[in-house]
């Protein structure tokens, strides 16, 4: 470019030289004709001279402009620079590098800005037009244009949210915090990349809403009663295959005639698959019962069941009701983040029972690109319970995973892990100590929450949270995810700390804000860099 303006500048100055010596030579020539001949060229000539120099100095000048602007637009969707305002700030610094212009020339105006579709960075700029003589006609300014579509990507995030009894006072910047995420992540414009998000709020599990049948299996519930003798032992007989087994206990409800069962537990023996024996009947001879008359159930109550029998860590008899929360998987598929049809999750069982109410936090929501999904979601959230954060992040893990787009359907459906063009992100936020894990769906003896009548006699199958979620993130970081941890006003609590360190992609993923200002900014943060990864990676 250097070249073709130098060569522009000298064809003028010839030009000039040229014609300044054939004026001279005209003046100096005194002959009448001559004279009168060299007069009346000048003024036909002059101009058209003129005219054809201003012609190719425009056409020049206009592929100067051009090839500058071409340059600085490109060097602005390549930078990672979100706004208007800052795509025009590095555009026009890369257009005034680019751009030579010869001596009074100048730029009269340039901007730089993504179109409607917020991936096509439009740049424009405008020079004066270049001219050599007195303007003896109008020179309209030179104007170009260049449009450069980014190298974008498609982007999957699950924002996993902790809303246990300890956010109680912060959940006002939480619901600030997340829905400015949703509100910078998501793009109105999702051709030909998209952006989705998917909801995991936490607490003590993660509330499976309308998939809790999908992910962990239907719960049993009871079998309908036909029968029951006056022996002793009690044998009774079911409509149905009662599914129990020997040393099972097994609850008796709504029975006609031999009340005295009703609302009792026995432990039972198995007869045939529609019979069982009741091994105690509190030490009362079954001849003093009344005879049966009609109706009654037969629940289960192990792992699985409506309802679940055990004894606490006092070696107290407890019943509990199965509730939509989701517990950690346990086996060889723990910390994987293949779909239920190859592993179920976790049960959950509660003393609050009914349903969603023992979960105690709100329903996921799968990945989605209507930010009032999400919004309306993160604008119900409440603060109760524990803190199971391993549950909440492999929960963020499965909302991303191809391998349950049996689950997760339709626009829902994450992409393959190699897809390419596509991001996949956790975004993992606590505020403080994981301190909830679970041994056959219940509350486990060594967390470190809860009274000892609502954790069973037995250690977490697992291992303690902590170490879950530490082999989950390094599971999760091996499928190509990227995570972001945000550890919310933790203080001192290294256990934390290391983790939040530990499980985020690299330090730069690692936000630690002490207050509701910080994380609101933390949370912007976030977003302004997941729609850096979106253009740069």
């Amino acid at each position: 470019m250097q070249d073709k303006d130098i060569r522009s500048e000298r064809l003028l100055s010839r030009l000039k030289a040229q014609l300044q010596v054939k004026l001279k030579a005209g003046l100096r020539d005194e002959r009448g004709a001559t004279a009168v001949f060299f007069a009346v060229g000048l003024v036909l000539l002059a101009p058209a001279a003129l005219g054809l120099v201003d012609v190719y100095l425009t056409t020049t000048q206009r592929a100067e402009l051009q090839d500058a602007l071409d340059t600085a637009t490109l060097y602005a969707a390549r930078s990672d620079k979100m706004t208007d305002a800052e795509l025009k700030t590095v555009g026009e610094a890369a257009l005034v590098s680019n751009l030579r212009l010869p001596e009074g020339q100048k730029l009269v105006s340039s901007d730089f800005k993504l179109a409607a579709d917020k991936i096509t960075v439009v740049g424009t700029a405008q020079i004066e037009a270049p001219g050599v003589g007195p303007k003896l006609w109008d020179r309209a300014d030179l104007t170009a244009n260049s449009e450069v579509l980014r190298n974008s990507n498609n982007v999957e995030v699950a924002l996993v949210l902790d809303t246990t009894g300890s956010m109680q006072n912060n959940m006002a910047n939480l619901r600030s915090a997340a829905t400015d995420l949703v509100t910078l992540v998501i793009k109105d414009q999702q051709k030909p990349y998209y952006t989705k998000i998917a909801l995991v709020p936490y607490s003590v599990g993660v509330n499976m809403g309308g998939w809790a049948d999908t992910a962990r299996g239907a719960a049993i519930g009871p079998t309908a009663i036909s029968g029951a003798t006056q022996t002793n032992p009690i044998q009774i007989t079911t409509s149905t295959e009662h599914g129990l087994q020997t040393n099972e206990r097994v609850l008796i409800t709504g029975i006609e005639g031999m009340t005295a069962l009703n609302n009792k537990e026995f432990v039972v023996t198995k007869v045939d698959a529609t019979k069982f024996k009741l091994n105690s009947i509190n030490g009362t001879d079954a001849g003093t019962y009344k005879k049966y008359s009609k109706g009654g159930a037969a629940q289960c109550l192990r792992e699985g069941c409506a309802q679940q029998s055990f004894q606490d860590t006092q070696s107290v008899q407890q019943r509990m009701p199965v509730s939509a929360c989701a517990t950690e998987r346990v086996g060889t598929s723990a910390y994987d983040g293949v779909g239920p049809g190859t592993a179920k999750v976790g049960w959950h069982y509660n003393r609050l029972g009914a349903t969603d109410g023992s979960c105690r936090s709100a329903p996921i929501v799968p990945l989605t690109s209507t930010k009032k999904t999400l919004t309306d979601q993160i604008a119900a959230l409440s603060d109760d319970g524990s803190t199971a954060g391993h549950i909440g992040l492999a929960w963020g893990w499965y909302m991303i995973s191809p391998d349950w787009d049996t689950v997760w359907t339709g626009d829902s459906a994450p992409a393959a892990y190699n897809k390419p063009q596509t991001l996949k992100v956790v975004v993992l936020m606590t505020d403080g100590a994981f301190n909830t894990a679970y041994c056959k769906g219940v509350n486990a003896k060594n967390s470190g929450f809860g009274e000892a009548k609502d954790r069973i006699k037995c250690d977490a199958t697992n291992g303690t949270a902590f170490a879950q979620a530490d082999k989950l993130c390094k599971n999760i970081k091996a499928k190509g995810v990227f995570i972001y941890t945000v550890g919310f006003n933790v203080g001192n609590d290294a256990n934390v700390k290391k983790l939040m360190n530990d499980c985020a992609t690299s330090a730069e993923y690692v936000y630690m804000p002490a207050n509701g200002t910080q994380l609101k900014v933390a949370f912007r943060a976030i977003a302004q860099d997941i729609n850096s990864l979106r253009i740069s990676k």
